[in-house]
């Protein structure tokens, strides 16, 4: 076999990064460079971990005609939510819920949204 009918990768070198949760060191490939579009914050056991665990917001809106909207996290931060990733309940503005977050091409995004309470909550 020729090396012409196996194109070269030309992939990045690979990085150490620093997880934002457990503050280890872990590699981030070339191959995952390529893939991803952004630099990830968490090593991967705590992706993991954390896409595992369940989390409580509040709706900060939600357009059911488009379709996605946006959580607020008790610590302040959003998260993305799709109205196929909602598991139980009808998304309205400053409802409680309980999520998975999860790491999306653009960002976090909230999957298995449940409604805990459909009035208004207070974060």
């Amino acid at each position: 076999m020729s090396e012409a009918a196996s194109p070269a990768l030309n992939l990045p070198p690979d990085r150490f990064l620093s997880c934002a949760h457990c503050g280890i060191t872990f590699v981030w490939t070339g191959w995952e460079q390529v893939q991803d579009d952004h630099e990830p914050e968490h090593c991967p056991g705590c992706r993991h971990l954390l896409a595992m665990t369940r989390r409580w917001g509040v709706v900060k809106w939600f357009d059911p005609r488009r379709g996605f909207g946006f959580i607020t996290m008790a610590d302040g931060s959003e998260v993305y939510v799709r109205r196929r990733d909602v598991a139980r309940g009808k998304l309205r503005r400053g409802a409680l819920v309980r999520f998975r977050v999860v790491e999306g091409r653009m960002g976090p995004r909230a999957v298995g949204v449940r409604v805990q309470s459909s009035r208004r909550a207070r974060v």
